[in-house]
């Protein structure tokens, strides 16, 4: 594999070449095997990227735009003007490189390989949280009868209002209903994981649709890559588009509890989910971070995917947020705090206040049209005439963050 010609001489440190090399290997597919350690080059960087290493990082791999919020960035953030302007002219000719031309890995694992756990008929525990979906929760369960690997049992935490009771009684499965009364997502998933004492967990969302070897799929990344975790994706009908590397097995950066397949181990090293992030988002992606800071081994998996139907009704919808960054209401705090008490946590202030500059003004639009260019130039619009109604509200998230840090993570641990 020539990964040398992915490096690129016209930056003008090699620094900048080395970690633009390091991004693409990663977004292209490029998986480490964790047993043989495997180091093309050495994990220090010794300086940060000037600017016009940074202008033609972007103009490579990112739409323009991002070149012009960085250009804005610069100037608002009391970088040398004279340098940014010569840097964003100098680099405004350099053409767009498909990120994902030429990728290095596997789209698919053949039937025969990465077989061990689905020979071992090893037993798998499926939790699934459900709240006010009984139809859809129907669905699921149906796939799940349906699936090419048996050897497994089901725990629903059903915070439903009303209980129906024998609503599970029609399904042929080992199902084991967890009640409660009062609907919080994450200690739901916590007290299912605790009260199973299986080796391997899969996490599932009651708003999904599986094919028949989703499971199957699901073992066959775990072995085949040695991994910790299998990061399912989640093929949604509603809001942002695809990502092109949700098509490839590669190294997982993201994390969702609606779709992944990991090792017992994983929670009894990491710990739990954090209940600080109990009715809102960004649990999942703090528990990824969290396992991937351990050191543990999460791979994309795009051959178990599931379709997210993401009803409206139900769910943390009817909990009061679409996304991180869309409040259900107006008058609510925006990002959802749990958002900066996870950006903050991990990253500091500066990079979150980056974090909100950047996204905040294309956050007006409905979740249906996010990705479209001229609902999101519409709501950048919205943001200016808007912009003393989205500071409070962001002081607002900011604040309840500030009471989210100051008590600390809850994390409970697999007695």
């Amino acid at each position: 594999m020539d990964l040398l010609k992915y490096f690129d001489k016209k930056y003008k440190s090699d620094n900048s070449a080395l970690m633009e090399l390091s991004f693409l290997m990663i977004m292209k597919g490029w998986i480490y095997n964790k047993n043989h350690e495997y180091q093309l080059f050495s994990n220090e960087i010794d300086q940060k990227p000037e600017v016009i290493d940074e202008f033609r990082f972007l103009r490579k791999n990112f739409n323009s735009i991002w070149s012009l919020i960085y250009f804005l960035y610069c100037i608002f953030s009391f970088k040398n003007p004279i340098n940014v302007c010569f840097s964003f002219i100098k680099t405004i000719k350099i053409k767009r490189i498909p990120l994902f031309s030429g990728f290095m890995g596997n789209k698919s694992i053949k039937q025969n390989n990465g077989l061990g756990l689905v020979k071992k008929e090893i037993l798998i525990r499926v939790v699934i949280p459900t709240y006010n979906r009984y139809d859809s929760l129907h669905n699921v369960l149906r796939d799940l009868e349906s699936q090419d690997y048996q050897f497994f049992s089901i725990t629903v935490i059903d915070q439903s209002s009303p209980f129906k009771v024998n609503f599970y009684d029609k399904y042929d499965l080992n199902i084991k209903v967890i009640r409660q009364e009062e609907p919080k997502l994450w200690s739901a998933r916590n007290k299912a994981i605790i009260e199973s004492d299986e080796t391997i967990i899969a996490l599932l969302d009651d708003d999904s649709r599986l094919d028949q070897n989703w499971i199957t799929k699901h073992l066959q990344c775990l072995d085949y890559y040695d991994a910790d975790i299998s990061a399912g994706v989640s093929i949604s009908i509603k809001g942002g588009k695809v990502p092109e590397n949700y098509s490839y097995y590669r190294l997982a950066d993201q994390f969702d509890t609606g779709n992944a397949m990991l090792y017992r181990k994983v929670f009894e090293s990491c710990g739990l989910f954090d209940e600080q992030f109990e009715g809102m988002r960004m649990g999942d992606a703090e528990f990824g971070l969290r396992a991937y800071q351990t050191g543990f081994l999460s791979i994309s998996n795009p051959e178990a995917g599931r379709i997210h139907l993401k009803i409206d009704k139900g769910g943390l919808r009817q909990m009061g947020s679409w996304d991180a960054l869309r409040p259900t209401k107006i008058i609510s705090p925006r990002p959802i705090p749990s958002v900066l008490y996870f950006s903050r946590k991990y990253f500091g202030t500066q990079k979150t206040l980056k974090y909100l500059l950047v996204n905040i003004p294309f956050s007006l639009t409905f979740y249906n049209n996010k990705s479209k260019k001229i609902a999101l130039l519409f709501s950048l619009i919205l943001s200016i005439i808007f912009s003393p109604l989205l500071i409070l509200q962001i002081i607002w998230s900011w604040k309840k963050a500030d009471k989210m840090l100051k008590s600390g993570p809850k994390i409970p641990n697999i007695e």
